[in-house]
């Protein structure tokens, strides 16, 4: 896959990601993972988890978006605060916030 259709993914992943259409969000981060190794590879896998967590929790399903949540978590904590222009401390620390209140909490936004 070339550069410029892998950002287009990743692009077309946040913008998704950010209008609460996490499925489709997975789908685009998906493209990524495929294409990268590494580093890249680890941070496209916790974004993906990180929106299947968000389908769990659209569901009302928290079991899922907890063990979704955790998966994403490992991996998040290991990466750099921010990655590919992407705040992950805030998007950690919001993503706990709405595990510990999934009724009142806020979805992150990239």
């Amino acid at each position: 896959m070339d550069r410029l259709t892998t950002e287009e993914a990743f692009q077309s992943g946040l913008r998704l990601f950010n209008e609460g259409e996490y499925w489709h969000a997975h789908e685009q981060w998906e493209i990524c993972w495929r294409a990268v190794q590494g580093m890249d590879a680890e941070f496209y896998q916790a974004l993906i988890q990180t929106a299947a967590a968000l389908v769990k929790w659209q569901q009302g399903n928290l079991r899922g978006l907890q063990l979704n949540w955790a998966k994403a978590r490992r991996r998040l904590v290991r990466l750099p605060p921010v990655y590919r222009g992407i705040d992950l401390a805030t998007l950690t620390a919001t993503m706990d916030r709405l595990l510990t209140n999934p009724g009142g909490a806020s979805a992150p936004v990239l």
